[in-house]
C-alpha cells in the first residue's frame, strides 16, 4: 500500500464531507427560524430508528435542559458501524443501507444536522456493536466549526481519532441492561440565541409530542426535566385505546396528572389524527390550524399552511429535503403518484370517520372541516380541487354535524350562519336576532364563530339583508310577538334593539327601504317610503279619515318605534285627505256618515280659525253635510214641518233618562204631548230620533221650487242669501226641510245636464273642454264661434229665477257670457238682455 496516496484519499473523502456539511449549515443558518424546532425531534426520530429492527423494545426519552447544556438520552438499541458512519460522515442511515427494506425514517442524515442549530459542537456517548459481533462503549465530541473547507475537513479526521481512542470493549454483555439510558447527545449552550433555539425546540417538542405517541406506539415515555425552572414534565403513552379510536396520553408535571386524548384512525399505510377534550361523556375536537398536518411519523415542520381536517400520518410519505412538506406536484413521478395515493387514502379514512362521529357523542366538528386549497408551492391545486377539496365539501354539506341550542344536529346545508367578512360582534349579534326568529335555523351560539371561520361558498348566509329579509316575513307586530310568546312591550323593545343595530351601518339605511320592518300604528310592517311621523297629533281626525275608508294608522310610524328619518303627515295634510275623501266618496254608507258626524263635533269643539284655515270648503257647508247623513228622510220631513223645539225635547230627555223606559204609562206623557202640540207617541219618537241626530230646522214657507229658481241647495247658501235685503223682503227668514233642498238640487242638476246637452247640438258651441266644477250653477270652458265663453245656468220649472250669488253676478258681468234656462220640458232657452227687458217691463237701467 502506498500509504500517502491512502492519506490523499482519506483527505479528498474529508474534504468533500467537508463541503457538503458546510454548505447545509449555511443553508440552515438562513432558515433558522424555520428549523430552530427540529432538533428535538431529529433526535428522537434517530431513537425511534434504533429499534426499527426490534418491534418489542420500548422506548424511553429524557430531556435535560440546564442552563449552559441540553442533554438529550434515550434507552433505545445501540449504535452500528452504519450509524457511526452516519453521525460522523454525514451519511442517512438509509443512504448506506440503500436497497435494504427498512422501517428507519432516516437516521443521522441531513436531517441531523439541524440539531446543530443549538451548538456546532455535541457529545455523543453510546454503545456500539461491530460487525464482529463485539460491543463497545464510546464517548467522542462531533465538532462542526468552521466555515471553510480547510478549518472543517480536519475535525472530521478528529473526530473519528476521538471515537476510536473512546472505544472501550464491553466483556460481558449480557450484564448490559437496554433499558438504561445508554445513548447521549450533550449540546453546549453559549449564547443567548442557542438558549432560544432550545427553548422553542421543547416548547413545540410539549405541544406535538402527544401526537407522534399516538402514531408510534413503541414509544413509551418521554421526560423533560427543566433544571433552570425546576420542573419537570413527563408524557407516558397508553396500551390500550378507548371506543377503538382515542389513545390516552398520560402527562404529569410537577406531580400533577392529566389526560391528552388524542382521536386516531388508522387503515392501511395512513392514519388521521386529532386532539380531543373529554367533558363528562361527550368528546370535543379541538382546532388543528397551527398545528402541521403532515406526519412523517413526526411532524413535517412547515407544514401547518397545509390545510386538511385533521393530521394526517404515514411512515410512507416521500417528504421534501427540507422535511417542511411532501411532493404533489411533478407529473409522472412515482414519488408524487405515492404522495398522492396516501393523501386520499386518508380522505377517506376522514370521510369514514366522520360518518360513524356524527352519529356519536362528539362535538365542535367545525374544527376538523378545513377544505380551503393549500397555498403552498409543492402541490398540483387543480389536482387538490378536483380530487379532494370539491368532493370533501360536497360530502361535508350534508353530513349532520352542527349542534343547535336544542341539542339537535342538522347538516350544513339546513344551517345560516353569519357571513365570514364580519367582526365577532356582529356575528354574535346577527346570531342572536336569529335564533329568537328561527332558533332551529342557526348552530349553537358558542359555536358560531367556529362554523363562520370555516364557511365556503355554498353555504346559507346570515347577513344584515338577510336578518332584515326573514324579520319582513313576519308581515306584523302580532306574528313578530308570537314567535317570542311575548308580551307588546318586549316585542318592540326586542324590535327597537334590532333597528339600532342595523342603523350602525349606514348602508344598512337602505334596507328599511327595500324590506317592509317598520310597524305602522295598525301593527303592520311597512317600508321607509310607505311611513310618515304622526304630527296630526289629533286622534279625532285620524278616526274620521278612517271611517271614510283611508286609515292612516297604515301609514303612520308606529308610537312604539325608535330610530330612524321619515317624512312627516301634519293636520293641514289630513285635513286636505278628509275634505277630498267627503267630495269623492267610495261609497256613501254607515261611516261616511258617523265620519260626518263627528267631524261635525269636531267642528264645535275646535277653534273657528284654525278650522276655517283646515276646512274652509267642508266648514262652508257643513249642515248640507250633516243632513246629508239622516237616512230617514220621511221622518226628518215630518219633524221639519212641526213648531217643536227640540232642543228642549233633548233637555227633558236628558234630565230624567228614564222617561224613554215608562214613557207610555207616564202622567209626564201627556204633559209632553200638550207642551209641544203633538198628536200622539209616534210624533214624539220621530222628534226624539231627530234630537239625537242634533238636527235643529224651523218651519219655512220658502217652496222647493223657489229653492231651485235662487240656486240654493243647503242651509248654509240659504243663510247667506236671505241677508240679502231684496230676498229677505221676498221670503220669512227661515230654514227649510232636507227634501226641499235635496229637490232643489236635483232640479239644478237636471237643468244644467240638458242645457249643457243642447249646446252641444249647436254648431256655433265648442264643448270639448267643459268645466262643470266652477259651481253648482255655472259652466267654463265652452267656445262660442272660437271665443270662450261662460255660462250661468238655472231651472225654470216655478217660471222665474232669481240671480242673486256674487260669483254669477260676476260671470254674467263678462263680454261673454250667457244666461240659460230650462223647465225640464221644453227646449233650455238662453235669457237675452231683450227677454228680460220684456218680461220685467223694465225701461230705465242705471249705467
Amino acid at each position: 500500500m502506498i500509504l500517502s496516496l491512502e492519506e490523499g484519499r482519506k483527505e479528498d473523502g474529508n474534504r468533500s464531507i467537508a463541503d457538503k456539511i458546510i454548505k447545509r449549515l449555511h443553508d440552515l443558518d438562513k432558515t433558522v427560524e424555520y428549523n430552530q424546532g427540529r432538533w428535538a425531534w431529529e433526535l428522537l426520530q434517530n431513537a425511534k430508528d434504533s429499534t426499527a429492527d426490534d418491534e418489542t423494545h420500548k422506548i424511553s426519552v429524557q430531556i435535560i435542559l440546564d442552563e449552559d447544556q441540553v442533554e438529550f438520552k434515550h434507552n433505545g438499541i445501540h449504535f452500528t458501524e452504519h450509524d457511526i458512519r452516519g453521525l460522523i460522515n454525514q451519511i442517512s442511515s438509509k443512504e448506506a443501507e440503500e436497497g435494504e427494506q427498512t422501517r428507519k425514517t432516516g437516521r443521522f442524515g441531513t436531517g441531523f444536522l439541524t440539531t446543530h442549530l443549538l451548538s456546532r459542537t455535541v457529545q455523543i456517548k453510546g454503545v456500539l456493536e461491530a460487525e464482529s459481533g463485539q460491543f463497545y462503549n464510546f464517548q467522542f465530541t462531533l465538532d462542526r466549526e468552521g466555515e471553510k473547507i480547510k478549518d472543517l475537513s480536519p475535525k472530521i479526521e478528529m473526530a473519528w481519532n476521538g471515537f476510536q481512542e473512546s472505544a472501550t470493549e464491553i466483556e460481558d454483555f449480557s450484564l448490559h441492561n437496554k433499558n438504561d439510558f445508554n445513548t447521549s447527545f450533550v449540546y453546549p449552550l453559549k449564547s443567548e440565541e442557542q438558549k432560544q433555539i432550545a427553548q422553542i425546540g421543547i416548547n413545540e417538542f410539549v405541544k406535538l409530542l402527544p401526537y407522534v405517541l399516538a402514531f408510534i406506539p413503541k414509544i413509551e415515555s418521554v421526560k423533560i426535566i427543566d433544571n433552570r425552572e425546576i420542573t419537570d414534565v413527563i408524557f407516558q403513552n397508553s396500551t390500550s385505546k378507548i371506543d377503538d379510536f382515542i389513545t390516552p396520553i398520560t402527562r404529569i408535571e410537577d406531580g400533577k396528572e392529566s389526560t391528552i386524548y388524542i382521536l386516531e384512525y388508522s387503515g392501511e399505510r395512513t392514519s388521521i389524527a386529532c386532539q380531543v377534550e373529554k367533558e363528562e361523556d361527550i368528546y370535543s375536537f379541538t382546532n388543528v390550524e397551527t398545528l402541521p398536518k403532515l406526519f412523517c411519523d413526526f411532524p413535517l415542520i412547515g407544514t401547518e399552511n397545509f390545510n386538511f381536517p385533521m393530521v394526517v400520518n404515514s411512515f410512507d410519505f416521500n417528504p421534501l429535503t427540507e422535511r417542511n412538506g411532501i411532493w404533489l406536484k411533478k407529473e409522472n413521478d412515482d414519488e408524487v403518484a405515492e404522495n398522492q395515493s396516501l393523501l386520499l387514502k386518508a380522505y377517506q379514512l376522514y370521510k369514514d370517520l366522520m360518518e360513524k362521529l356524527s352519529e356519536s357523542n362528539y362535538s365542535q366538528f367545525y374544527n376538523v372541516i378545513e377544505t380551503k386549497i393549500p397555498n403552498v408551492e409543492y402541490l398540483n391545486k387543480e389536482w387538490f380541487q378536483k380530487e379532494i377539496q370539491t368532493p370533501m365539501r360536497e360530502f361535508l354539506m350534508d353530513l349532520s354535524i352542527v349542534e343547535l341550542e336544542s341539542g339537535n344536529k342538522k347538516a350544513i346545508k339546513d344551517i345560516w350562519f353569519p357571513l365570514k367578512e364580519y367582526s365577532k360582534d356582529v356575528k354574535r349579534k346577527l346570531w342572536k336576532y336569529n335564533y329568537d326568529l328561527f332558533p332551529e335555523c342557526v348552530p349553537k351560539e358558542k359555536h358560531l364563530i367556529g362554523w363562520s371561520d370555516k364557511s365556503w361558498n355554498g353555504w346559507e348566509s346570515l347577513s344584515y339583508e338577510e336578518l332584515a329579509k326573514d324579520l319582513a316575513t313576519k308581515e306584523k307586530i302580532e306574528e313578530l310577538k308570537k314567535s317570542f310568546e311575548e308580551d307588546e312591550e318586549k316585542t318592540f323593545e326586542w324590535l327597537n334593539e334590532v333597528r339600532e343595530f342595523l342603523f350602525l351601518e349606514e348602508s344598512n339605511k337602505l334596507l328599511f327601504d327595500k324590506y317592509a320592518i317598520t310597524p305602522s300604528r295598525n301593527g303592520e310592517f311597512k317600508t321607509t317610503s310607505e311611513l310618515f311621523i304622526d304630527k296630526i297629533k289629533d286622534e279625532e281626525l285620524i278616526e274620521i279619515l278612517r271611517l271614510l275608508g283611508d286609515d292612516w294608522n297604515d301609514i303612520l310610524i308606529n308610537k312604539n318605534i325608535a330610530h330612524g328619518s321619515y317624512y312627516t303627515k301634519e293636520k293641514k295634510d289630513i285635513a286636505s285627505q278628509i275634505t277630498l275623501k267627503v267630495n269623492n266618496p267610495s261609497q256613501k254608507g254607515e261611516d261616511y256618515n258617523k265620519a260626518i258626524i263627528l267631524l261635525s263635533e269636531w267642528f264645535e269643539s275646535n277653534n273657528p280659525d284654525e278650522i276655517k284655515h283646515l276646512f274652509s270648503e267642508l266648514y262652508r257647508k257643513k249642515a248640507e253635510l250633516f243632513m246629508n247623513t239622516i237616512l230617514d228622510k220621511e221622518s226628518l220631513y215630518r219633524i221639519m214641518k212641526s213648531d217643536t223645539d227640540l232642543s228642549k225635547v233633548a233637555k227633558v230627555i236628558d234630565d230624567n233618562p228614564h222617561l224613554l223606559d215608562n214613557i207610555e204609562s207616564s202622567e209626564q206623557l201627556k204633559s209632553l204631548l200638550t207642551e209641544y202640540d203633538l198628536k200622539d207617541i209616534s210624533e214624539l219618537r220621530d222628534i226624539i230620533e231627530a234630537s239625537k241626530n242634533g238636527v235643529f230646522i224651523q218651519k219655512s214657507e220658502l217652496t222647493q221650487e223657489d229653492l231651485a229658481g235662487l240656486g240654493i241647495t243647503s242651509l248654509e247658501d240659504l243663510e247667506e242669501a236671505l241677508k240679502d235685503k231684496d230676498l229677505s223682503s221676498m221670503f220669512h227668514e227661515s230654514s227649510s226641510n232636507v227634501n226641499a233642498f235635496l229637490y232643489a238640487e236635483k232640479l239644478i242638476l237636471r237643468a244644467k245636464q240638458r242645457i249643457i246637452g243642447h249646446l252641444e247640438t249647436l254648431d256655433e258651441y265648442d264643448c270639448n273642454e267643459i268645466d262643470t266644477d266652477i259651481s253648482k250653477t255655472s259652466i267654463g270652458g265652452i267656445k262660442k264661434n272660437g271665443q270662450e265663453i261662460f255660462i250661468v245656468t238655472r231651472p225654470s220649472d216655478n217660471n222665474f229665477i232669481i240671480v242673486y250669488y256674487g260669483s254669477e253676478k260676476d260671470i254674467l258681468d263678462y263680454e261673454n257670457a250667457e244666461l240659460w234656462v230650462d223647465n225640464g220640458i221644453d227646449t233650455p232657452k238662453r235669457i237675452t238682455l231683450g227677454r228680460i227687458l220684456k218680461n220685467t217691463g223694465i225701461n230705465k237701467i242705471p249705467v
